[in-house]
């Protein structure tokens, strides 16, 4: 399927798109948006540009689901706007990629992670949760 496309249509770019954005389904799943510029067969070097959008700046609650309680998803909106309009390599944000068909077709395959915010603490804390994680799971087999 995925080299039929790219044989017809050119893949523009990508965008993963935040977790349980489809809260209230009853089902799990992860989200993505491809665009594509139809009947224009993807060149070969060709950089597709993907969007780790991952943080709309809605919030979920028990009684009404996913809502924009603290009023940040305009200007969250409009930075993803520039983002595409721009199509500029942002770390941990964005990035620009040449892919065939048989390459990932995600933003997370891609992205660099910014190492100057990790937080000691933080790092520690997942350290420990993956820690205890692992010890509890091994106790159980």
């Amino acid at each position: 399927l995925k080299e039929k496309l790219l044989e017809e249509h050119t893949l523009e770019a990508v965008f993963s798109m935040p977790d349980e954005l489809f809260v209230n389904s009853k089902v799990g799943v992860v989200t993505c948006i491809m665009v594509f510029k139809a009947h224009q067969p993807h060149p070969t070097n060709y950089e597709t540009y993907f969007g780790y959008w991952k943080d709309d700046g809605f919030t979920k609650r028990k009684i009404t689901g996913r809502a924009n309680y603290f009023h940040n998803w305009e200007s969250i909106k409009q930075n993803w706007i520039n983002g595409y309009q721009s199509k500029n390599a942002v770390a941990g944000y964005s990035i620009k990629k040449n892919v065939s068909a048989s390459d990932e077709w995600c933003a997370e395959a891609y992205m660099e992670t910014d190492y100057s915010k990790l937080d000691k603490k933080e790092f520690e804390d997942v350290l420990k949760n993956f820690a205890s994680f692992k010890f509890m799971n091994e106790a159980q087999e």
